[in-house]
């Protein structure tokens, strides 16, 4: 099956009067590992890309020294705005936060032709209980922008221009760095500006 994505539809969305880049997103923070410096500290600043249309602020570099996991994404109302920030969590009630191990380092190219990305992401050991959490808030008005759930950390964007073999290259060092790696959840976040 090719790699679908809401993204490769923009003019339903647009018709529809939905801005896939403003739904709501719920997710875990997570506390940072000792070793998820930025490679900014190694020189490798030059390779990082930032998103070129602040909306998506997101877009930002390196961002695995503040990590988060996303429960799920699609929310069609904001999860902090009324009336999401009260249901949310009542929807979330009795759940526990679940364990988080890394289980490998991959990437995904952008969704944004205006944005020549690749987001490189720790993939993250699916559990029963993440994928509890995911079902849960979707009992909440959403839409599915990705097929399944995959949950993932995003520890950095690379700036397309440096090629596909130093991506490969710092998956590899990534994986060396943090495969197999717990991560410890500081808290639920319901998404804004974060």
């Amino acid at each position: 099956m090719k790699e679908l994505s809401a993204h490769k539809f923009p003019e339903v969305y647009k018709r529809l009067g939905i801005n896939l880049s403003k739904l709501g997103c719920i997710m875990l923070d997570l506390k940072p590992l000792n070793n998820a410096w930025s490679i900014e500290y190694d020189g490798a600043a030059v390779s990082l890309y930032y998103a070129k249309n602040k909306e998506r602020f997101w877009i930002d570099g390196w961002v695995f020294d503040k990590p988060h996991i996303t429960l799920m994404y699609g929310l069609l109302t904001p999860g902090d705005e009324s009336p999401m920030k009260e249901l949310v969590p009542q929807i979330l009630e009795g759940w526990e936060y679940p364990q988080i191990e890394v289980e490998d380092i991959s990437y995904f190219d952008s969704p944004y032709p205006d944005e020549p990305y690749y987001c490189i992401v720790a993939k993250i050991k699916t559990t029963p209980d993440l994928l509890e959490a995911n079902e849960r808030i979707k009992m909440l008005p959403h839409l599915n922008t990705f097929p399944g759930y995959k949950p993932h950390a995003t520890i950095c964007y690379l700036d397309k221009k440096q090629g596909d073999e130093y991506r490969d290259n710092m998956i590899e060092y990534f994986k060396t760095c943090f495969v197999g790696k717990k991560m410890e959840v500081s808290g639920l976040n319901l998404g804004g500006n974060k």
